[in-house]
């Protein structure tokens, strides 16, 4: 694999954008799920939308999009992360701390005071990746999640 780096997407990489996150939705739901099915029919102004919206950030390697992660303002207090992915032949070589630590970065940039996320109680590497930057769990999230935060200021 070659050298990765960390881009954050903006509205004239929709077309990536789209398709690493469908990518990443037919990998961790199937395309049968409602969710992929509703992001499959977006047009190019929704997914522009998007990433108006909220930051997203790629792990690119060899000029392929192979990871994604997006974060978004909650108030002036905190950055929420979600939807951290990776293609699965990315995985384990340190591309998910990567993104993580490069949404951390732009989350400072904001002047926030924590960053949180949400992640599955059983989903140990992920929660690794987390731990070693620093976050801890700060209470119960949704179904078998746990909410984790780090406190940037």
């Amino acid at each position: 694999m070659g050298e990765a780096r960390v881009a954050r997407l903006t509205e004239t990489d929709w077309r990536a954008f789209a398709g690493v996150r469908l990518r990443a939705l037919t990998d961790s739901l199937g395309s049968d799920d409602p969710q992929f099915r509703q992001e499959s029919t977006f047009t190019a102004a929704q997914w522009r939308r998007r990433l108006r919206a909220h930051a997203q950030f790629a792990v690119v390697v060899d000029h392929h999009p192979v990871g994604l992660i997006g974060a978004q303002r909650q108030g002036s207090e905190a950055v929420y992360l979600y939807s951290l992915w990776l293609d699965p032949a990315a995985r384990g070589q340190g591309l998910g701390r990567t993104l993580v630590a490069e949404a951390v970065r732009w989350a400072r940039t904001q002047r926030v005071r924590h960053v949180t996320l949400r992640v599955n109680v059983d989903n140990a590497r992920a929660r690794a990746v987390y731990d070693s930057l620093g976050f801890v769990v700060s209470g119960a999230g949704e179904l078998d999640e746990v909410t984790m935060s780090l406190d940037v200021s």
